[in-house]
């Protein structure tokens, strides 16, 4: 299971308020009619994105309440039984669930990260990443200007999140850290694409060493520039020693990022700091929010 349950949970809440509709029996019992489908088709569909109770929701999916845009319609008999049957079970289920998960899913503090994991497969990796994840959180965050914290509140299994609490001031910090991150990610990406079109050339080992020196070179550039940025931003004092940690973090977080890891702000948390965030699923689309950097390879 990819989606969190903290999210599961929250959905779940917001779907069961959607979960109404209104059938009744015409054509003296031979047909059922139906109202309000399209909050329903809509309630469908926002359960395919959850992955739960993929066998009720495929049905509904594949029902003549499908086959059709209008909010009211009139269906046999039977299979009107079989919707009501099918929305009157998601209903049940999706109750039961979410009252599960109030109790078993702790509630998230507005000044939380939740982190997503990269796959590990033994005790091994997940020591290294743990570690890793450690380190490009607390270099930075713990700082006298800063005054974070990293305190584990929960985790999840399947894939493997935790709600780390970090601190008021830590968490726009890390936003920008994260950003940054993804902004060279996005780089050494393109870095990795120039080398493969380069090597599809055959040009010379000597030309093509050449250009992949001058291509990390304005990667470290980069990473210099956006952990400048980020120290003038939340930091009193420019010191290199800190501005060295805050490259280091962002290097950290970008190889994170490209082993799959993700870095989210809480589901509760206002949409000025979630905006602060960069949406995993949009990586390509990230732009340093450094002028200068975004406008570098136009020099």
């Amino acid at each position: 299971m990819d989606t969190s349950l903290k999210l599961i949970k929250q959905q779940l809440q917001n779907i069961l308020t959607r979960l109404v509709w209104n059938s009744t029996a015409a054509g003296n019992g031979q047909t059922m009619t139906f109202s309000g489908l399209n909050n329903i088709r809509t309630v469908v569909n926002d359960m395919k994105t959850l992955n739960i109770f993929d066998g009720i929701v495929e049905s509904l999916s594949n029902s003549v309440i499908f086959t059709t845009a209008n909010d009211q319609m009139t269906v046999q008999i039977q299979e009107g039984r079989d919707i009501v049957n099918n929305l009157s079970l998601l209903k049940t289920l999706s109750l039961n669930f979410f009252n599960v998960l109030l109790t078993t899913v702790p509630a998230e503090d507005i000044n939380s990260i939740n982190i997503k994991l990269p796959p590990v497969n033994d005790f091994d990796e997940l020591s290294k990443v743990s570690r890793e994840i450690h380190l490009a959180l607390t270099q930075v965050i713990f700082n006298d200007d800063i005054n974070g914290q990293t305190k584990i509140v929960s985790v999840e299994n399947g894939s493997i999140w935790l709600n780390v609490f970090v601190g008021a001031s830590a968490v726009t910090v890390i936003a920008s850290l994260v950003w940054a991150s993804a902004v060279i990610y996005k780089k050494i990406l393109e870095g990795q694409m120039l080398a493969q079109q380069i090597r599809g050339l055959k040009v010379k080992n000597d030309s093509l060493e050449d250009i992949l020196k001058a291509q990390k070179a304005e990667t470290d550039l980069m990473i210099e520039a956006e952990a400048e940025h980020i120290s003038s931003q939340h930091f009193r004092e420019n010191t290199p020693e800190n501005i060295e940690r805050i490259k280091n973090s962002i290097t950290t977080f970008a190889e994170l990022i490209g082993k799959g890891a993700e870095i989210h702000p809480a589901l509760i948390a206002p949409e000025n700091v979630s905006n602060l965030f960069p949406d995993p699923s949009k990586l390509i689309g990230v732009e340093s929010k450094i002028k200068r950097i975004a406008n570098l390879g136009d020099n």
